[in-house]
């Protein structure tokens, strides 16, 4: 893989980004990004919106939802709160996942996502005698 594009360290992008090659963050992003090759999420990157990748791999922060149409890779230091959809995912130990999490083989296999509260499962409620 030959990064092309990227997000540096020290750099804030807001708005949506559509890369049609590999593309790096390291920095912080505040929109969606759209790409034909993967997406790395760095480890000290945050990111607050979506990513529409062939392949993800998050080492960082990401607060949103993940689609990716062909696999996932969640590094032991990447955090992530949302949804991630994917038909591939690797998850090392250590990461922290809290996300709905949708697995399919085929793009026709795959749900749409939806983030209204009446898809939520119901709340877990614990009663004490």
């Amino acid at each position: 893989m030959t990064i092309q594009s990227y997000v540096g360290s020290n750099t804030t992008i807001k708005g949506s980004l559509e890369c049609p090659e590999d593309f790096l963050i390291e920095g912080s992003v505040e929109g969606n990004l759209r790409s034909n090759g993967t997406v790395v999420v760095g480890k000290d990157a945050v990111v607050r919106g979506d990513i529409v990748a062939r392949e993800v791999a998050i080492s960082g922060n990401l607060t949103g939802t993940i689609r990716c149409s062909e696999r996932l890779e969640i590094f032991n230091s990447a955090k992530i709160v949302g949804t991630v959809q994917a038909p591939i995912v690797k998850m090392e130990p250590g990461a922290r996942l809290n996300a709905r999490i949708i697995m399919s083989q085929s793009p026709a296999e795959q749900q749409p996502i939806s983030h209204s509260s009446e898809d939520s499962p119901p709340p877990l409620i614990i009663a004490q005698n």
